[in-house]
């Protein structure tokens, strides 16, 4: 199988290798004519550049010997008629300035003297053809007016012309219109100087640009002539290279031809796009595919008549998969049947549950009432020791404290029959300082009794949120006898809660430094029934109850690994009006918490 599409791709294969073959051939003639055309072309631009230049070549020379124009230099002052006739000649010539200078570069008359600009007065010794001019030499230069701020090519000559010169006549030619022509035919054109700075081109993007990076000393001669003022003079994104080559600018690709002016070393560039050099090949890759997709089809009708003899053998393979398709449909209904089924096992299972939840709730009021009942057994005893020792006072406060738990008895049972029917939430504004040493006194027997010293860390500000203070109360007693068993295995056994407001919340934490929780278990230790404690003494139900109190309460309770030992159960609760006072924290510690 693999051979004979091998075979059957040997055609087009041929047939794009002589394309390619032909489309080379045809491409050297095209770039060929290319050339041609360039070097055409750039022989135009040269001549016109050149039949500029020789324009105005005379203009500084006439006005170098003409005594209206000079005689400025002989009073050494700006004069009013030198100035109107400069202005006249710059008028009837078309250049765009003429002027004169004296042998220090200082401007005595200009054709623009009317102007805001005026040369008049103003010093241009720096520039290069003033520097040549005064030593009695033809000046020429092109730069950016200093003044002004407009290009042009500035041709100067000494005044007088023979002698010792006393004055400069210049004149600037404006270039622009060559740019505009060059623009106006559509080609694309630049000249560059002999430091490869482009200052005339069909492109103004291009403009005052260079074809390679300047080395330091150019880029130093450059500012101190002003030649191209401020301009940043940056490489443009390609490369100079060799006549006849390929030229890459800005992500575009060119046929580069060039040719020197001959004047001030300037460099004539013609650039063709690429895309334009190679329009002939379309016509033959066009061709080449069509012939390849003709093939194509052949082969497709082809193998079309096979595809109709096998598609008889389909409808006969279809008539099994028809009766494969009623067995199908009734293993369907069968499926759908068993669902129904596992639908009604899913109800009783639902059943099952909630009789389980309420034996959940018998074992919750055992287990909330084993605290405080514990606690009333001892002080229950400590009463007798005190009567026995006539110590009637601490006996009378001990009474009190009873009293004070049969009360909290009842309301944890009123507690219970809440936390079944959540709707009866009783929710009012406290301190919940006030719930944290509640629930402190609570379980104050069970640490006395464990040896494990429990230290209170309460903001000295009030702690204000709107709350069930005996379902807060609950939580904090359920995590605190926790805390408390886990850290008596502990030879210094010690829990720490802290209290404090973070933005829109109150945060409780209780930490221990007892085992802790292993990871594994953190995600069960929530669950019902679920206990992590080896003896006999919890049911698993207290973390569960607290879970379920806090979200009722629109908080959330979370545990994690304290440091450096133990763990660490975190209680937030939403604040009064989503705001909590900041304050600093004053440690309680176990002594002025018991007072």
């Amino acid at each position: 199988m693999t051979n004979r599409w091998l075979y059957l791709a040997i055609p087009p294969l041929l047939l794009v290798v002589a394309a390619f073959v032909l489309v080379q051939l045809v491409l050297d003639l095209d770039e060929d004519s290319v050339d041609r055309k360039a070097a055409e072309r750039l022989t135009l631009y040269r001549q016109t550049i050149l039949g500029e230049y020789q324009k105005y070549r005379y203009l500084p020379y006439m006005i170098a010997r003409d005594p209206r124009a000079t005689s400025a230099l002989t009073f050494g002052r700006p004069v009013e008629s030198a100035n109107r006739f400069l202005e006249e000649m710059a008028e009837n010539s078309g250049a765009d300035l003429l002027y004169v200078m004296n042998d220090d570069g200082t401007t005595l008359a200009a054709s623009n003297w009317r102007d805001d600009l005026s040369l008049v007065g103003r010093n241009y010794g720096f520039r290069p053809y003033f520097k040549s001019a005064i030593e009695g030499d033809e000046g020429q230069f092109f730069a950016i007016g200093a003044t002004l701020g407009e290009p042009g090519l500035f041709l100067a000559r000494p005044s007088p012309v023979s002698g010792k010169p006393i004055g400069v006549a210049v004149v600037k030619v404006d270039m622009r219109p060559l740019e505009a022509a060059w623009a106006e035919g559509g080609e694309t054109v630049f000249a560059s100087d002999e430091n490869g700075v482009i200052f005339l081109s069909s492109r103004p993007e291009w403009r005052y640009r260079t074809l390679a990076e300047l080395p330091p000393g150019v880029r130093r001669t450059i500012q101190s002539t002003r030649q191209y003022a401020s301009q940043g003079l940056q490489p443009v994104s390609g490369q100079s290279v060799k006549s006849g080559d390929l030229l890459t600018i800005d992500g575009s690709a060119f046929r580069h031809n060039t040719s020197q002016v001959g004047l001030l070393g300037w460099t004539l560039h013609f650039l063709v796009p690429v895309e334009e050099t190679r329009k002939s090949v379309l016509p033959i890759w066009a061709a080449t595919v069509a012939l390849c997709l003709v093939y194509a089809i052949i082969l497709l009708v082809l193998r079309g008549r096979r595809l109709r003899k096998a598609s008889v053998l389909l409808r006969q393979e279809s008539a099994d998969l028809k009766e494969l398709n009623t067995r199908l449909v009734g293993e369907i209904q069968e499926r759908r049947r068993v669902e129904r089924e596992l639908l009604e096992a899913q109800r009783g299972l639902a059943r099952s549950n909630r009789l389980a939840a309420v034996g959940e709730m018998s074992a919750a009021v055992v287990h909330e009432l084993s605290q405080p009942l514990s606690a009333l057994r001892m002080f229950v005893a400590g009463t007798r020791k005190f009567l026995d020792k006539g110590d009637t006072r601490t006996a009378v406060e001990n009474l009190e404290e009873i009293d004070s738990l049969q009360l909290r008895m009842a309301s944890l049972t009123q507690e219970l029959k809440r936390f079944a029917r959540p709707g009866e939430n009783r929710i009012e504004k406290i301190d919940l300082t006030e719930s944290i040493r509640a629930a402190e006194k609570i379980v104050r027997p069970r640490f006395e009794e464990t040896g494990v010293r429990l230290e209170l860390d309460l903001p000295e500000n009030e702690l204000e949120v709107e709350t069930a203070p005996l379902r807060v109360e609950q939580i904090l007693v359920n995590l605190l006898r926790n805390g408390a068993d886990a850290a008596a295995a502990e030879g210094n056994g010690h829990v720490l809660l802290r209290a404090s407001g973070a933005g829109r919340e109150v945060r409780l934490q209780i930490s221990d430094n007892g085992p802790g929780i292993p990871e594994d278990l953190r995600d069960r230790i929530f669950d019902p029934f679920f206990s992590t404690k080896t003896s006999s003494g919890g049911m698993g139900l207290g973390l569960a109850i607290s879970m379920r109190l806090a979200e009722d309460l629109g908080g959330n309770l979370s545990v994690r690994a304290n440091t450096p030992k133990g763990a660490l159960f975190e209680l937030t609760l939403p604040a009064v009006d989503g705001e909590v006072v900041r304050a600093g924290a004053r440690p309680v510690m176990e002594n002025e918490a018991a007072e």
